[in-house]
């Protein structure tokens, strides 16, 4: 029996490895099954599993010539104990999970495919040198992961406008788009609207040049190049000389410096997609702690 502060009393419970043992010899039907799994001793199993059913006064399984089985109150039981076990699992798991990230200083980052190859990517040695505690995994998807639970990742750069519910979010980049595409495919011109409708357009899954000619003024017969489900893939077709894609200029600021992409169209005619890109964090990040410098790394990349 063990003793709490108060005086009072509680009863001790049974020893985990036993429960273990127990659990593990219910799910395969045998203690030698049991055994291999645990990497334990045929004997070793069948005693922690005798001294539980001696501590609890009761038979936990019945046993035959051709294997065990379990009792009504050991199915019972068996149930409730793989159930507390999981629990104990998943609690020790993401224990490990904070101490190993408030320690070695792993973050996770969820962005999308266009924002970390073309934005995120070419400013990670600047992170390396202002930060060179923190380690960062990228996960690159369109598929947004959540910032909370088993599964949860630190911190993500997200596309859209707020609110957005149940996190905390800061704006970083802007969403104004622009007409990109290769200098050889203009020569190096930039173009009029009524010009530019004569050209391939490239398309992605925000459908901007719909938006465009919805503000800057209906065509009705303009030519449409490819459609592709990333940004980036169109970006890269835009590189090749396919056609002309209209994407954030965010992601394309180091393709124009490079002249890998010009704008092909004045300044006047960028579009306000009434979008951005916002830093969301589960809650708001302490200044003093490794996601507080993430999040004001990325304010300062941003220019913010």
């Amino acid at each position: 029996m063990s003793t709490l502060a108060s005086g009072k009393t509680r009863r001790t419970l049974p020893a985990l490895n036993s429960l273990a043992a127990f659990d593990v010899t219910a799910r395969l039907g045998s203690f030698r099954a049991a055994a291999d799994e645990m990497h334990l001793t045929q004997g070793a199993v069948a005693q922690q599993v005798r001294a539980l059913e001696a501590e609890l006064g009761c038979p936990l399984f019945d046993r035959h010539a051709r294997g065990l089985r379990l009792t009504a109150a050991g199915a019972a039981y068996a149930e409730r104990v793989r159930l507390a076990l999981g629990i104990v699992e998943d609690a020790t798991r993401e224990l490990l999970d904070h101490h190993t990230r408030r320690n070695d200083f792993r973050l996770t980052l969820g962005t999308t495919v266009a924002l970390a190859s073309r934005w995120l990517l070419p400013r990670l040695p600047k992170l390396a040198e202002a930060h060179p505690q923190i380690s960062l995994m990228i996960e690159a998807s369109d598929i947004s992961r959540p910032l909370r639970g088993k599964d949860g990742i630190d911190i993500a750069i997200r596309w859209g406008q707020p609110p957005f519910q149940g996190v905390s979010a800061e704006f970083l980049l802007s969403g104004e788009a622009v007409a990109v595409c290769s200098p050889n495919l203009t020569h190096g011109k930039t173009l009029t609207p009524k010009a530019l409708a004569k050209m391939p357009l490239i398309s992605d899954s925000h459908n901007n040049w719909k938006r465009w000619f919805e503000v800057y003024g209906r065509v009705e017969d303009f030519r449409k190049g490819p459609t592709f489900s990333q940004t980036s893939l169109a970006l890269d077709a835009a590189e090749r000389g396919i056609g002309i894609a209209l994407a954030p200029r965010v992601l394309v600021q180091d393709a124009l410096a490079s002249g890998t992409l010009m704008e092909v169209l004045s300044a006047q005619y960028r579009l306000d997609t009434g979008s951005g890109f916002y830093v969301l964090t589960a809650e708001s990040a302490a200044p003093e702690s490794p996601l507080g410098d993430l999040v004001k790394w990325l304010q300062h990349e941003s220019g913010k």
